[in-house]
């Protein structure tokens, strides 16, 4: 019997903080947004009202410490139960929240304030955040590109692959399979995941689509070396200079190919060129070196 009046109380309780929620949504979002500045003041509209609801819950939860130690495991239960249908409503409040604003601001610029802020803190390795705030900016605005982009790059440095290899499957659709840099993801993801073949098969399809990015080169050639096609590498990596002549990086990868080609004149030409471009490079002593080894 006593249980049943337990229950009964954290119904009602439920029930109450439910209603007290749906009664004040409305007098926060009638607010006329055409006169705010930004998204940020939706943001602090939500705060309050996360805020209510950790209130409300907190109050509860006092209270129910109160009750006999025999039942508190089932009174637990319960609560937590509650507590995450409490969840699930908050989750909806946000959702209708950003529905009442994208209605009434430019959603371009509101997405692209929650993109700058996602790439901030992309930038300081706080995924999950970065996460939240990117499915906000696509709930808004659905078929923006750079924020799918950023997602899939955000699931790629989790090491979530299935999950970023989905969002830009999903891209290549909404941008009729034309867009280069999505191919050029695609081929990283599948590089770290040792799938060789899909990478090559991911760049040469970036460079069908951009053939002026050297990145895509090189980033071909360094799939062939890794796959011991060495000639094919050497050609990929001189059309990646052609796009970029002075560029450290991509006679760095010459030199070292020519090394392994056992190939010392073309090892020396690119080695010149390197001391020009960057004769503060770390590696010249080591590619000396290695050259002078070469018969």
């Amino acid at each position: 019997m006593f249980d049943i009046i337990l229950i009964g109380i954290a119904v009602v309780a439920l029930i109450f903080i439910i209603w007290s929620l749906l009664k004040k949504f409305p007098l926060l979002t009638n607010v006329n947004v055409d006169s705010l500045p930004d998204i940020r003041v939706q943001r602090q509209k939500e705060a309050i009202l996360k805020s209510r609801m950790l209130r409300g819950w907190l109050e509860l939860w006092n209270k129910a410490k109160g009750l006999t130690a025999p039942t508190q495991d089932k009174v637990n239960n319960i609560f937590k139960q509650y507590y995450n249908k409490l969840k699930s409503v908050e989750k909806d409040l946000k959702r209708r929240g950003h529905q009442q604003l994208s209605s009434a601001v430019d959603k371009s610029q509101a997405v692209e304030e929650m993109i700058t802020e996602a790439k901030q803190l992309v930038n300081s390795e706080e995924y999950k955040k970065a996460e939240d705030i990117l499915l906000d900016a696509v709930s808004v605005e659905q078929h923006n590109v750079d924020a799918y982009k950023l997602l899939a790059e955000v699931y790629r440095c989790r090491k979530e692959f299935v999950q970023a290899k989905e969002t830009l499957e999903y891209l290549l659709k909404i941008t009729h399979n034309a867009d280069a840099g999505i191919y050029s993801s695609l081929a990283n993801i599948a590089r770290e995941r040792g799938n060789l073949k899909q990478a090559e098969e991911d760049y040469i399809k970036s460079i069908s689509l951009s053939d002026d990015n050297y990145l895509h080169f090189l980033s071909l050639a360094e799939v062939y070396l890794d796959l011991e096609e060495e000639d094919k590498a050497f050609k990929i990596a001189q059309r990646a200079l052609v796009l970029s002549p002075n560029n450290p990086k991509i006679l760095d990868f010459l030199i070292n190919i020519s090394i392994i080609m056992q190939d010392k004149e073309l090892a020396q030409q690119y080695l010149e060129r390197l001391k020009e471009v960057n004769p503060d490079n770390n590696k010249i002593l080591s590619f000396i070196e290695r050259i002078d080894n070469l018969k």
